[in-house]
């Protein structure tokens, strides 16, 4: 398996070298063909490993583990969101998203304890209104940090507020403990009913989780949602001129601190979301239990490219995709592989798979 990975990336780059001295090198706009080139040998190339994977373990084996994939692959994609949205917004990157939205999933898991003590509600009524809890939290959380915590900082920057942002991380990992104790806590799945899907030519039939499929109509739903607004309401048009430039956007008569506040609050309800979620799968509610998940957002951004939203949701897809092909392969070293795979594309691709360059007029 590893071997032809690296005989179709030798002949990737065989490819791209020979095509360029042979026929790029006669015509002008050879910087345009070029990136066209290595974006389609970039991409035969993944198509070839995927297949490579799906021949050594079987299209079976392989769909089973996408479906018992897909919390995982849902967490991601929505951490992922959240940090773009503010990336966006403030040219910044959070640092606090994975330990505010552990905050949220810790008032989650005290709600429905109250709810359990005091009340007689069934559990899907209770996961419901801990759902809704966690977003709430985290989006009051969020809108704190920028309206209060970031307008009154001194150095009020892209740099000094990734700074802040590590301060918090320091201050809520010190505070989790007091507020919500030093033992871990729990959050129940909505459902451990498993779906059978049997499709002809499989000896067996796929098991899909309910919970799994809960995760992905909420994940969908709240990104459908996200982007009919980034697409047709003015809170939308605001983000996509603070993003293009704030300042311009702010001579322009958009309120550029309701945007920014607005959308880091809905990152925070992301990030909320997404703790409550990943809860049942992750076992129990630590205060670093969404540190992973950070770490692969981040990646998932930086694969996809700042530049757009679309971009880093197929980065987070991605390496859903590769962590469940690593993990067969190997188990131990399925983080080491997954890293690997990143850090060759991003070598490839500095600025991401969807990344632009942006000029900027003087």
């Amino acid at each position: 398996m590893i071997e032809k990975l690296l005989y179709v990336t030798l002949a990737a780059v065989g490819i791209y070298y020979l095509v360029d001295l042979a026929v790029l090198s006669r015509v002008k706009k050879r910087a345009v063909y070029r990136a066209k080139l290595l974006n389609l040998l970039m991409l035969l190339s993944v198509l070839a490993g995927f297949a490579f994977a799906i021949k050594e373990m079987t299209l079976y084996l392989f769909l089973q583990i996408v479906l018992l994939n897909i919390v995982e692959m849902c967490v991601l994609v929505l951490a992922t969101t959240g940090i773009v949205l503010i990336f966006k917004t403030s040219v910044t990157t959070n640092f606090a998203q994975g330990t505010v939205a552990t905050v949220g999933a810790f008032a989650a898991a005290k709600l429905i304890i109250y709810l359990t003590a005091n009340t007689a509600m069934p559990m899907s009524t209770k996961l419901i209104l801990a759902l809704v809890f966690s977003a709430v939290v985290t989006f009051l959380i969020g809108l704190f940090i920028d309206t209060v915590i970031f307008r009154n900082s001194r150095y009020s920057n892209p740099v000094g507020k990734q700074m802040i942002t590590m301060g918090i991380v320091l201050v809520l990992f010190g505070l989790m403990p007091v507020l919500f104790g030093l033992l871990p806590l729990t959050i129940e799945a909505f459902s451990y009913f498993p779906y059978e899907i049997q499709l002809p030519n499989f000896p067996y039939p796929l098991i899909l989780p309910a919970q799994n499929l809960i995760a992905l109509l909420i994940t969908v739903g709240m990104l459908v949602f996200l982007f009919a607004a980034l697409r047709f309401t003015k809170w939308g048009l605001g983000v996509r001129a603070t993003a293009s430039n704030e300042t311009v956007a702010g001579m322009m008569g958009v309120n550029t601190k309701l945007i920014t506040a607005l959308s880091w609050g809905i990152a925070g309800a992301f990030g909320g979301v997404a703790a409550f979620l990943f809860a049942p799968v992750g076992s129990s509610v630590t205060v670093s239990f969404m540190t992973p998940v950070q770490v692969n957002a981040f990646l998932a951004s930086i694969l996809g490219g700042f530049s757009s939203f679309g971009g880093p949701l197929v980065g987070a897809v991605l390496i859903n995709l590769f962590s469940s092909i690593a993990s067969f392969l190997n188990s131990v070293w399925t983080n080491v592989i997954v890293y690997v795979l990143v850090l060759l594309l991003v070598l490839v691709k500095p600025l991401g798979l969807f990344g632009k360059k942006t000029a900027k007029k003087v």
